[in-house]
């Protein structure tokens, strides 16, 4: 089993003469001493070393190591043997398609987590961890669930809410939007003050039965409210509860509220929502004691899927208890199919870009027949040649995949300390969000490895078969 593998290393590292070998390995001390010793002399006479100078330090770095791969390169093209040189170059290509291949798929992988991390998060800083509705009817009493939720020993903190679709006016404006009255332990479930973009949240308890509201930003532009005017005022109008059609105006609510602040989330929240104490909207809709929904945050957010099944089976079937992933289950479906028809496209790309190890291996047998006939002639078996070939094929993948992960992963890291690629437009980053998921990682090396095996050992036994079966060994 030794022989297949240092014939291939033969074939996979062909011996360099003294003075090429010294020539890298003095390189090698070049680029170490210039890489490290910027870092040093920056920690030592600066004030320490900051992105800034860590980006001019790593620039620097990567611009002497580009030119050792072109050096190296040029040392190891740099054979007399014309036909050694051409089965190189085929070697190195299909090492290179690999190597890009997984640089790119972790990059991609790596930018949709990013996206996906920067939504969720998005969404997460308005939704709670578990949400609470009835399956029959629009409300329920508070009090007939209210002690069912105060027990419980996981709950941190919970909320309620009532909500309610009305007609807002500001002018001659107007939208439709979804009022959410929300009781004071609120601001324990969502960080008001990071959402709070204009004016101030109604946490004073003055403001607990006033007519205030919190508005979107959304719809703060498209109803164009002036929050500096204090006489500024939104006119809510809604179906009175009791009426099954609108036939006149005694069908209708129609209340006055003041504008207090500002939220921002992001788009879908910030053109849908308006927010005002639960008091008050109880009135206004004349449900006194009733909540549409509980919002709950837990103690141990990972206990989120268990909890949910815990409280669904003491609530009975007249509740639904939804996650965080089930308030937003399409959002995740789409942004995982997204991802995962983006990851098949690379994959397939990949195993396209992997045919030129057929082609490399073809080349390597024709300039290496000599060899296979001195091999066939002392003794080795078929399959031992076969070895050789599928040897240093899978290496070529080996090598060419782990080059592709240190390329992926230094380039997500850098975009994600160091910001470089910006975002064209108005958006809520300056710069393509990025993050490294190690599973992601792991799972492309296995799948660029399984094609690489695949690659290489159907064609070497094939080749080995056709060439053995032309010469008439």
């Amino acid at each position: 089993m030794k022989l297949p593998f240092f014939i291939a290393k033969r074939y996979l590292f062909p011996k360099r003469s003294k003075n090429e070998i010294k020539a890298y390995r003095t390189w090698q001390k070049v680029c170490f001493v210039i890489f490290g010793g910027g870092i040093v002399f920056e920690l030592i006479v600066g004030e320490g070393l900051d992105f800034s100078s860590a980006y001019m330090v790593g620039k620097t770095a990567g611009n002497i190591i580009l030119w050792s791969l072109i050096l190296i390169i040029v040392l190891i093209f740099g054979k007399k043997n014309r036909s050694q040189n051409v089965v190189n170059i085929i070697s190195y290509i299909s090492l290179f398609g690999v190597a890009i291949g997984t640089a790119a798929l972790v990059i991609v992988l790596s930018v949709f987590n990013g996206f996906e991390k920067l939504v969720l998060d998005m969404y997460n800083s308005f939704d709670p961890h578990i949400q609470i509705t009835t399956s029959e009817g629009k409300t329920f009493k508070i009090n007939e669930i209210n002690d069912l939720i105060s027990e419980e020993q996981e709950i941190e903190n919970y909320s309620y809410v009532l909500e309610e679709k009305v007609f807002l006016e500001h002018k001659e404006n107007q939208i439709i939007v979804q009022i959410k009255g929300v009781d004071v332990n609120y601001p324990k479930i969502v960080d008001v003050d990071s959402i709070i973009k204009l004016g101030e949240y109604f946490n004073n308890e003055f403001y607990q039965d006033k007519k205030v509201l919190i508005i979107g930003a959304g719809v703060y532009y498209n109803l164009d409210v002036d929050l500096s005017d204090m006489f500024s005022q939104l006119t809510i109008t809604s179906p009175n509860k009791d009426s099954k059609y609108i036939k006149d105006k005694s069908d209708l609510i129609r209340s006055v509220f003041t504008p207090l602040g500002v939220f921002s989330v992001q788009a879908e929240y910030d053109n849908k929502y308006i927010i005002t104490p639960l008091y008050v909207l109880q009135q206004v809709l004349d449900r006194e004691g009733e909540s549409t929904s509980v919002e709950i945050n837990l103690r141990d957010p990972r206990r989120m899927s268990d909890f949910s099944d815990k409280l669904s089976e003491k609530l009975g079937e007249e509740y639904i208890v939804k996650t965080r992933l089930e308030q937003h289950e399409f959002l995740y479906k789409l942004l995982n199919s997204e991802k995962l028809a983006v990851f098949l496209i690379l994959i397939f790309i990949l195993i396209i870009a992997s045919f030129n190890i057929v082609s490399s291996l073809s080349m390597m047998m024709i300039d290496k027949q000599n060899d296979i006939k001195t091999f066939w002639q002392i003794g080795s078996t078929k399959k031992q040649i076969q070895n050789i070939f599928f040897t240093k094929g899978f290496l070529g993948v080996l090598l060419g995949s782990f080059i592709g992960l240190f390329l992926g992963v230094a380039f997500s890291f850098s975009q994600q300390y160091f910001e470089f690629i910006p975002l064209q437009g108005n958006f809520v980053v300056s710069a393509y969000p990025i993050r490294v998921e190690w599973i992601d990682v792991l799972i492309v090396e296995c799948i660029v490895l399984f094609i690489g095996l695949i690659a290489s050992y159907f064609p070497a036994k094939g080749l080995t078969s056709k060439f053995l079966k032309t010469q008439n060994l």
